[in-house]
């Protein structure tokens, strides 16, 4: 089988991709540098293919993304399988929400301002993650992970799904999109790690906001546009919310003076909870993208493919 592999690898990872049996293997930044013979020949491609690429592709019938989202990707044709990296990103996302999790119940951003200033000053009203509420919205491998942390730390965890199905034994209860809103006055943390599909647009407004505890976290990992941009600004800047914790945003990447940057309480991250080339989601993507390339080239099913409906 041809196999294309985009990106760039290390020794190792191109190593363990030339050793899986039955496969002659190209490497390539972005596909675009293959002579088109390589290209007309390519059964299998890892890490994403654009239209353009497609178009001088005809024998293609795999595309292995390097990403859990697949959105973007719903124009290819219905006989080519796409597969993502479903839960490769779970527990280093979680490690990264955990992080800031803890971050705004310390209040450290407010220390490290006090540091710049050299002033002596106790801050008061500290949250702690035992006895604390806190919400998933989103189950999938990377809300599970973070609810699994939390819980694991002596939080009271709950979570939200497209319906209620397979409740982990550490979850005190699993609601619908719909019943969500009943939840939402009581959590002290609501962490979004959702997929990029149409019902997940503008799902935090203002409206959602506010149901929200005043000194409740809000955390998001997942759709920059799940969160209205306006209405949280309006709402942080109004003082509801302790803080806003965004690793994506709406729009991204976020310009330069856009008000999100100064607005109170809202800490920014930009989108590297879960980008694959840092070394410490790295590894976790390419055991998926080698397995499922394994698993084709043994005549088997790939694992972790894509629901075009729903995008992941």
């Amino acid at each position: 089988m041809k196999v294309i592999v985009l990106g760039n690898h290390t020794a190792e990872t191109i190593r363990r991709f030339r050793e899986i049996p039955g496969c002659e293997i190209s490497f390539s930044e972005k596909g675009t540098d293959l002579p088109d013979e390589v290209l007309r020949e390519a059964e299998y491609i890892a890490g994403g293919i654009s239209r353009e690429l497609l178009l001088k592709m005809p024998r293609l019938r795999y595309v292995q993304l390097f990403s859990a989202g697949a959105n973007g990707f719903s124009w290819l044709p219905e006989e080519i399988r796409l597969m993502n990296a479903y839960g490769a990103y779970g527990d280093n996302i979680a490690e990264h929400m955990l992080t800031t999790t803890l971050m705004a119940m310390r209040r450290m951003p407010e220390y490290m301002e006090i540091q710049k200033a050299q002033a002596w000053e106790l801050l008061h009203d500290i949250k702690r993650i035992p006895g604390s509420k806190v919400l998933s919205v989103g189950m999938g491998a990377i809300g599970t992970s973070y609810l699994e942390k939390m819980h694991a730390l002596g939080a009271e965890v709950y979570g939200v799904r497209r319906s209620v199905h397979d409740k982990p034994d550490f979850v005190t209860e699993l609601v619908t999109v719909n019943e969500m809103d009943a939840l939402l006055p009581e959590m002290d943390v609501v962490a979004l790690s959702l997929p990029g599909t149409s019902e997940v647009q503008g799902m935090f407004d203002r409206r959602r906001l506010l149901l929200m505890k005043k000194d409740a976290i809000l955390l998001n990992t997942g759709r920059g546009n799940s969160i209205v941009t306006d209405d949280l600004l309006s709402v942080m800047a109004e003082g509801h919310l302790r803080a806003a914790c965004l690793d994506v945003m709406d729009p991204e990447p976020l310009p330069k003076g856009h008000p999100l940057w100064t607005a109170p309480r809202v800490y920014l991250t930009p989108h590297i909870s879960g980008g694959y080339r840092a070394g410490v989601n790295y590894e976790s993507v390419m055991q998926v993208a080698l397995r499922n390339l394994s698993l084709v080239s043994e005549g088997k099913p790939p694992v972790h493919i894509v629901n075009r409906e729903l995008g992941y």
